[in-house]
């Protein structure tokens, strides 16, 4: 049908993609010509892979958010794609929700019509019966009451008492609204965004209807109970009070605000009634969520999140501190530094951790690691009492070696209480069964600037030393310095400036690297730590600086040398591949298995031979976006 040729579906999908497969393909397959663009809110890489093989197959656009955004986010991402591709019409469909041709045709004839108007279908229930044909909101009391038991003569005009809405299940908007109106208010996440966005659509001079003659089917709770269910999800039962009190401070007078807050109880136990009397048998979760939502609805309450470091040394990673800084800088996160008496008896809302390992081996006497044990238990059975949940950074695929059989268990523990997963890279597969965000390793091109700066103030620019390969950062067995020393001692013809910077993690490696630099003059070493100047200085230097890993799964090392203009020689996988692509060509050099002489010789003459015209392309790792995606996936895990 032409008319559908200006119309783009936008579907929202969570969890299990069988809801795309039952319903959307039905969808997409009346509605042809009409796009179809779904959002898949990251749940599990399975449901990821398997959303991506669906759209793949149908010819879908998909748009795939490294994090569960949410509803009305993940409306705005689908609706920004669809627009992107030239859509005018935006329709709106719930997974769980499937509308025919004719009825399609009806809502974007009436949008086209009237280009203000939010129009919605007479929506069904899978046995034919109304389930929501447009929704009145009590502005003095917060009651709904459906259309269809309107007085005779419905209160209009700007005065009125009352607001208009239809279920965000399924409703159409032309290109012209939805920009007017900016999309979805993000706040809310999940619930009411659809009686918010109505309420904006008044505002600026529009209207809301449900379309003579247009229906569609809505199965219902289909993301958010299980079949054959009457019980929600705790999440329901959250956002549906939360979001209550959040539309009232929006919208509503003081005076009205407080009417309504003086009814929240016993709306919220209507909410919860809406799951039936049976859940109250197990009731922890339930109520756990009530209880919530009314807490969190009172404000806008920012998420209290304790981190693992205890405090922000010249010695602490920068990736760490930048993280720590740009999430201070939010209004919606508030951090907090790890000290054992806050752990064991502050309040915060989600526990995360970079390296769990590090709770226990960090000590140095074995009285000191008993006394990191024992806190570390009282630590783990608090975060148990009190459900806190615990988001993990996924750094290192293995547990380091050395650790005792009580240290596993302890970490066995905190996997068990983690709620989310942040890992740097898609490549990376954690272990847990639980959400996932990929949020990838920002640049440190800020952190360096002021150093760059003071660095050329004293000494003027400091040009690379033409055969200069450098190795810096912590020097242990898995990252390849002894086999760099051997390539260079096998092969006494080639000219080389090696040079070694960092700290060996233990006397015999230093050791072997003295030895070497002693016997060779083409290396040198300063085996100490190096910091932030020093490093600039030494980077800076370089021609060329290699990472001889023997596995390399995430590194900050390359990213740092990348936000310096130094090119990297780096094992060759899949990761790194990615990386070089992204950069640009040129920054980034792959070596297979152990290096050689032979892959330094390559690397060096290509820096010398074209030496890249612009800058490594990290526009994909500002901070600022990282902390976003590290707040959302807080809020995420603190989720009921």
């Amino acid at each position: 049908m032409s008319e559908l040729s200006r119309l783009a579906v936008v579907v929202v999908s969570y969890g299990d993609p069988a809801l795309l497969e039952r319903h959307t393909t039905q969808v997409a397959a009346a509605l042809r010509p009409a796009r179809i663009v779904v959002v898949d809110n990251h749940s599990t890489d399975a449901n990821r892979a398997a959303v991506r093989a669906l759209c793949e197959r149908e010819d879908w656009t998909g748009v795939f958010p490294s994090t569960n955004t949410g509803f009305g986010a993940g409306c705005n991402l689908g609706a920004a794609a669809a627009l992107a591709e030239g859509a005018e019409v935006l329709l709106f469909l719930n997974p769980d929700a499937t509308i025919d041709a004719e009825s399609a045709v009806r809502l974007v004839a009436a949008v086209e019509a009237e280009p203000l108007l939010l129009a919605g279908p007479t929506v069904l229930g899978p046995d034919g019966s109304v389930a929501s044909a447009g929704i009145d909101l009590d502005l003095e009391t917060g009651a709904m009451r459906p259309w269809r038991r309107r007085a005779a003569l419905p209160v209009e005009g700007p005065e009125a008492e009352a607001l208009p809405w239809v279920t965000g299940a399924c409703f159409a908007v032309t290109r012209e609204l939805w920009e007017r109106l900016a999309g979805f208010d993000e706040r809310y996440f999940l619930y009411w965004e659809d009686v918010d966005l109505c309420a904006r659509a008044r505002a600026f001079g529009g209207r809301v209807a449900v379309v003579d003659g247009a229906t569609a089917v809505h199965s219902g709770g289909g993301t958010q109970r299980a079949e054959g269910s009457r019980a929600k999800s705790p999440a329901y039962y959250y956002f549906n009070i939360r979001n209550r009190a959040l539309f009232a401070r929006t919208w509503l007078s003081r005076e009205r605000e407080q009417a309504w807050r003086r009814g929240a109880v016993g709306a919220a136990y209507e909410i919860l009634m809406r799951g039936g009397r049976r859940q109250l048998l197990h009731p922890v979760r339930p109520l756990s969520a009530v209880l919530r939502g009314l807490r969190d609805g009172r404000r806008d309450r920012p998420v209290r999140v304790l981190e693992s470091v205890r405090e922000l040394r010249a010695t602490t990673n920068p990736y760490i501190v930048q993280l720590v800084e740009t999430l201070g800088r939010r209004d919606d996160t508030e951090v907090l530094l790890f000290g054992w008496a806050r752990a064991v008896a502050g309040r915060y809302d989600v526990f995360h951790v970079h390296w769990p390992e590090l709770l226990v081996t960090s000590a140095r006497t074995p009285l000191r690691r008993l006394a990191r044990r024992l806190l570390t238990t009282a630590f783990v059975a608090r975060l148990r009492l009190t459900r806190t949940p615990v988001v993990r950074t996924w750094h290192n695929l293995v547990r380091p070696d050395g650790l005792s059989r009580w240290d596993h268990r302890l970490l066995d523990s905190l996997e068990r209480r983690t709620r989310h997963v942040i890992r740097l890279t898609d490549q990376t597969a954690p272990p847990l069964d639980v959400p996932t965000s990929t949020i990838v390793h920002a640049h440190y091109r800020d952190w360096f600037e002021p150093v760059l700066g003071a660095l050329v103030e004293s000494a003027g620019p400091v040009d690379p030393i033409g055969r200069r390969v450098l190795y810096f950062g912590l020097i242990k067995p898995y990252k390849g310095v002894e086999q760099l020393l051997e390539a260079v001692a096998d092969s006494p013809e080639a000219d080389l400036d090696v040079r070694l910077v960092g700290s060996p993690s233990d006397p015999a490696l230093a050791d072997q690297i003295r030895a070497a630099a002693a016997a060779d003059a083409r290396v040198s070493a300063d085996l100490s730590y190096a910091d932030d100047a020093t490093l600039a200085a030494e980077v800076a230097a370089a021609a060329l600086v290699v990472l001889p890993y023997r596995a390399m799964h995430n590194s900050g090392a390359l990213l740092l040398a990348l936000s310096l203009d130094t090119p990297v020689l780096a094992p060759d996988n899949e990761v790194n591949r990615r990386l070089a692509e992204e950069v640009g060509e040129g920054w980034l050099h792959l070596f297979e298995g152990t290096v050689t002489i032979e892959d330094l010789e390559r690397a060096l003459k290509a820096v010398a031979a074209g030496p890249p015209a612009e800058r490594p392309d990290l526009s994909a790792r500002e901070w600022p976006e990282s902390g976003a995606l590290h707040a959302a996936a807080f809020r995420a895990a603190s989720l009921p």
